[in-house]
């Protein structure tokens, strides 16, 4: 799986064959589909895109600046998303987080549908807690969970697992 910088056309094909679960949360947000890919690569702080190895794009993720210090973050794909999390994860380690320190971001936040326990894991291991749900916060009324990652608390965490390791 290769890891590069979105483009248009990459979102595009990704958008064309999302997962039936990221499709319906999308909708649910009054995301306009069409509008999407433009959207990102106008508006998006960075995004990035999974690839496999048939140069297939495979999943999409990034990050909207709100306002000084503060983003959304966003991730969808198609239904070979599974195959692109190990590179996803490792990208967003070692890049993506430093990258939101080193730019002044203290606050990341995205919402997801209340019952997807996969954005629940994912979020998790990159440091995102759920912060609050959403009642009938979708467009049709469905519940979503909000969720956030700090600067303060991956600083925290990062310098607990620091010491925990130099103290063994």
């Amino acid at each position: 799986m290769i890891v590069e910088k979105a483009t248009e056309r990459d979102v595009r094909f990704v958008v064309g064959h999302l997962r039936e679960l990221d499709k319906r949360e999308l909708l649910a947000t009054g995301c306009v589909l069409a509008e999407l890919p433009t959207r990102i690569a106008v508006d998006a702080a960075f995004a990035f895109v999974a690839i496999e190895d048939d140069w297939m794009p495979v999943a999409v993720w990034g990050l909207m600046s709100q306002r000084k210090g503060v983003g959304t973050g966003f991730a969808f794909g198609t239904e070979r998303w599974g195959k692109a999390l190990p590179a996803m994860m490792r990208h967003i380690r070692s890049w993506v987080l430093p990258c939101l320190l080193a730019t002044g971001f203290h606050r990341v936040e995205c919402a997801a549908l209340a019952h997807r326990k996969d954005v629940a894991r994912f979020l998790a291991l990159i440091g995102a807690q759920p912060e609050a749900v959403l009642r009938q916060w979708g467009i049709n009324g469905e519940d979503f969970v909000s969720y956030r990652w700090l600067a303060d608390e991956h600083r925290a965490a990062t310098q607990t697992a620091s010491d925990q390791h130099v103290s063994h």
